[in-house]
């Protein structure tokens, strides 16, 4: 039972790093598309990074709601 124990707390363990690495994602994706504004880099390219941002921070919201809810 102990490594039963074991192997969940690396599951959960490992779903945590995962999250954490969606969090810095979109947060960097989101700084890099309002920089190249600030920047002025090519349009399209800024459209991309901002839309790329907002996408993974809404997925990353809406993960955290579904999680609570299931608990």
């Amino acid at each position: 039972m102990d490594s039963v124990s074991r192997v969940n707390l690396s599951k959960e363990h490992l779903n945590n790093m995962i999250q954490e690495t969606k969090d810095t994602a979109a947060n960097m994706i989101t700084v890099l598309g309002t920089g190249s504004v600030v920047m002025g880099w090519n349009e399209a390219l800024t459209l991309i990074l901002l839309v790329t941002g907002i996408v993974f921070n809404v997925v990353r919201i809406y993960e955290i709601k579904r999680r609570k809810k299931d608990q």
